[in-house]
């Protein structure tokens, strides 16, 4: 049967292996822009020689993917704490918020060399605009547990 702490436990296997997968292409990216341009079709307006921009963009985009992911996993660890609506998940959405925008400003830039990238930029900046808007429902959740943490324990004080 399926469970919400097997859910949790397949999530945080999850971000491990994807974290994984990110580390190892590090290794690939020159072979990957390599071969990129050799089947690309498309121009952009600074023209076809796009190794050297793509690598840079890769490993810049590549950078903020391992905070992101290392922001995601203390998320889930936290969540298996059961320390849910707490400041340190809200730090950990806005960062990843935060990695996915300037992860779409690289891309953007590389969108320059080849057009297609100007809609993966799209979709990380769409994507990073989730997790703020996700990020603020966090924070109003915090504010709320708070005020009711303070709520009871000044009841329980008042009883004392």
């Amino acid at each position: 049967m399926w469970t919400k702490t097997k859910s949790l436990f397949l999530s945080r296997i999850l971000t491990v292996v994807m974290t994984a997968m990110i580390i190892l292409i590090t290794f690939f990216i020159p072979s990957i822009a390599e071969w990129y341009q050799d089947i690309s079709v498309g121009e952009g307006l600074l023209g076809n020689k796009i190794v050297i921009p793509m690598c840079i963009s890769i490993y810049i985009c590549e950078f903020f993917a391992l905070i992101a992911m290392r922001s995601l996993y203390v998320l889930l660890e936290n969540i298996n704490k059961n320390e849910v609506f707490v400041e340190k998940n809200t730090a950990c959405l806005r960062r990843i918020s935060w990695m996915f925008m300037l992860a779409s400003v690289s891309l953007l830039i590389f969108g320059l060399w080849r057009y297609i990238f100007l809609f993966a930029a799209f979709l990380s900046f769409m994507f990073g605009l989730v997790m703020r808007v996700l990020k603020n429902v966090f924070e109003k959740a915090v504010e709320i547990k708070s005020e009711n943490d303070f709520t009871i324990w000044s009841e329980v004080h008042k009883c004392l």
